[in-house]
């Protein structure tokens, strides 16, 4: 380890194994969560060292001590599986890519950032997060039969427990809390923030927490309303879910929110139908890609799991090609082309038909999978790739958004 003094702490730490640009990336979005006094941590182009940017105020030796703990996990993560294609779509508008997208729904009006993961919209971007919503539910029914649901934006943290959820991404889960039922401690919070500036928090001796959550997967509250039901012959849900996924200094406008909608999918029966939805599913992405006209693919993934547990589940989803993720192409805030992950579609096995207990043919659990699609990324892919001239948009699309 190598100390470097500037305004900020900024130390190197070499890596036990040279890694490639796949598992760096994961290195740099995932180090938000090593310290609250680490500001970022960055592999060099080498793959050989990190360089851990830390706050003044740190504990060095605290700090490098964790960070190597951090780096040692993530850097035996398995990369370099094949990335397979299996479906795409190319746009037929031949206009260049807009930058600063998320600047420009501000600038407009059409947009409210909060600055911390939320975000309000109005006018056509509304109309476009209604639009695809709508047609997504659209094609869902029409390929699937897909029956409508709703399900609450809270879940109870042994709903979570039992879908794993603590286990894989502790990290991104949103515990909820309020003042416990006491008297004297409501009043005091009462009075601390009757003349204050700005809010005031209770102590933590004061927050009660009662097991509830924010839920992090739209699919999740579907399952235990399954528990005990047959699904010999298969069936399709879907319907608009609020998702809260903590993300720490990695938010970003509609890049990267804390607080989204996905427009979910959940499909459940043996296997051989629950294979053949997320089959038939390929299509009804194409179809929607290019009802709006972008860009778009969907190919082989892996989810961003907790550090300790990153290289083993990682390796599983990609060796068993249970995730496929809906890429589409959009620009970073210096102008570089990413590909941004809009959805994924899922195959879960007999997880959740154990877990919540509902069958499939000849009593046994059923499996499941689920699509789900992040309606803000659409959103700001769409206007990335038509940016802000009605005449570059599909008129089936701009008749709607901009009228």
């Amino acid at each position: 380890m190598n100390q470097h003094n500037h305004d900020f702490n900024e130390f190197v730490i070499d890596l036990i194994r040279e890694v490639d640009r796949e598992v760096a990336g994961d290195i740099e979005k995932e180090s938000v969560f090593v310290s609250p006094f680490i500001e970022r941590i960055y592999v060099d182009a080498n793959g050989r060292q990190a360089r851990v940017i830390a706050r003044n105020g740190a504990d060095l030796v605290e700090i490098q001590a964790k960070a190597k703990r951090f780096l040692d996990v993530m850097v035996k993560q398995v990369s370099g599986f094949e990335i397979k294609v299996f479906a795409e779509t190319k746009r037929r508008d031949i206009g260049p890519y807009h930058m600063g997208v998320n600047d420009e729904l501000v600038k407009r009006g059409w947009m409210y950032d909060y600055g911390k993961g939320q975000v309000a919209y109005s006018g056509p971007v509304l109309k476009l997060a209604q639009l695809i919503n709508d047609k997504a539910g659209e094609l869902y029914h029409a390929a699937f039969n897909a029956k409508d649901s709703h399900y609450p934006a809270m879940i109870d943290a042994d709903t979570l427990h039992k879908c794993g959820y603590f286990d894989s991404h502790p990290n991104a889960v949103t515990f909820m809390g309020n003042v416990v039922e006491d008297f004297d401690a409501i009043e005091e919070f009462r009075r601390a923030n009757s003349c204050s500036e700005g809010a005031l928090m209770p102590p933590q001796e004061h927050i009660h927490m009662d097991g509830m959550c924010l839920n992090p997967a739209a699919c999740f509250p579907c399952y235990p309303t399954l528990k005990g039901q047959d699904f010999s012959k298969g069936q399709c849900y879907t319907w608009l879910g609020r998702v809260f996924r903590y993300e720490s200094r990695n938010i970003n406008g509609l890049d990267r929110l804390y607080e989204f909608n996905v427009r979910e999918l959940v499909f459940v029966g043996d296997e051989a139908y629950v294979r053949s939805i997320r089959t038939k599913a390929l299509p009804v992405v194409e179809k929607l890609a290019s009802f709006i006209d972008i860009d778009c693919q969907v190919q082989t993934a892996t989810d961003p799991f907790f550090a300790t547990v990153s290289a083993a589940k990682k390796f599983w989803q990609a060796s068993q090609e249970v995730k496929n993720e809906i890429k589409i192409p959009a620009l970073g805030n210096d102008g570089s082309r990413k590909m941004l992950a809009c959805g994924s579609i899922n195959l879960h096995g007999n997880f959740f038909g154990k877990r919540f207990g509902f069958t499939s043919a000849n009593g046994e659990p059923a499996q499941t999978g689920c699509v789900g699609l992040g309606i803000e990324r659409w959103v700001l892919a769409a206007f990335t790739q038509h940016g802000f001239e009605e005449k570059r948009w599909p008129e089936a699309v701009r008749n709607i958004i901009f009228k």
